[in-house]
């Protein structure tokens, strides 16, 4: 019993459980399911900890090595967000195509960008006043159908009730500009050791939630690989994140983290982020 209270107490693991409950109403065929568990996670631990919600370039970089680990690749761009109220037309100005670092703080606005699958993930949309008055938690919006056809290939639309928002992706020499100032420079490590965490998350909560039967219709095939992997493994506790143990060569349990798991031949790579400035 006393297990089980010190986890109901943990912002992990209630972030896990909320989330976990949503994924059984989706269908693991969709190809941004598990994308989307990431941010949600993110979402949820910021709430659990009452982080700022100016954080937006930190859990970018943050997202774009989790999806990473997950072979899926991913983009930081920096954006003009433009919110439209459609009852009265008003039009709220969030963000810049030309950002800026003053006094180590940027002046605009990034999301993350999922070239392949054409979506955009803006983690931290609810800084903006207009946006956090809705309460839906982040964007998930993707280009599709007559939009694809007649918008700008940089451009998204997205409707949330009375709001609709539209985002204008700078192009990526301008976030890699961005990313060459010392202080993302010196948070590089954390940024990796932090998207593996978020990964690792949520390929448990994944493996919780789908059963092995369902696995198979996921399109992402190293996630999927992740998933099935940890399904059976013992967790241990970590000081730096969630670890696994796993049997070593002489029968003795070895600590590994998500990346250490060995995956079946075939497997797709972590994705590469060849666009990141080096540290």
């Amino acid at each position: 019993m006393a297990e089980r209270v010190a986890e109901e107490t943990d912002p992990v693991y209630r972030a896990a459980a909320r989330i976990g409950g949503t994924i059984a109403y989706g269908s693991p065929a969709d190809p941004m399911q598990v994308p989307a568990v990431l941010p949600l996670f993110l979402d949820v631990i910021a709430a659990e900890y009452l982080l700022p919600a100016e954080r937006c370039l930190d859990d970018c970089m943050t997202l774009v090595h989790a999806y990473a680990q997950l072979g899926i690749p991913a983009q930081v761009r920096a954006v003009d967000l433009a919110i439209t109220n459609v009852s009265d037309m008003t039009v709220i100005s969030r963000g810049t195509l030309t950002p800026r670092w003053e006094d180590s703080m940027i002046h605009g606005h990034t999301v993350v960008w999922l070239p392949t699958l054409d979506h955009l993930i803006d983690v931290t949309a609810e800084q903006f006043p207009e946006i956090a008055a809705l309460d839906e938690g982040p964007v998930v919006a993707g280009r599709a159908g007559p939009q694809a056809a007649q918008d700008p290939a940089e451009r998204v639309h997205f409707k949330r009730k009375h709001l609709r928002m539209t985002y204008t992706l700078a192009p990526l020499e301008t976030t890699v500009a961005l990313l060459d100032h010392p202080v993302p420079r010196a948070s590089i490590s954390d940024y990796r050791r932090r998207g593996v965490n978020v990964a690792t998350a949520a390929v448990t909560i994944l493996a919780d939630s789908l059963p092995r039967t369902r696995l198979p219709q996921v399109p992402h095939r190293r996630a999927a690989a992740l998933i099935e992997a940890v399904r059976d493994l013992p967790e241990h506790p970590h000081a730096e994140g969630r670890r696994f143990l796993l049997q070593g060569p002489d029968g003795s349990q070895v600590v590994a983290q998500l990346d250490e798991i060995p995956l079946p031949a075939g497997t797709p790579p972590i994705a590469q982020l060849s666009w990141l400035p080096s540290s």
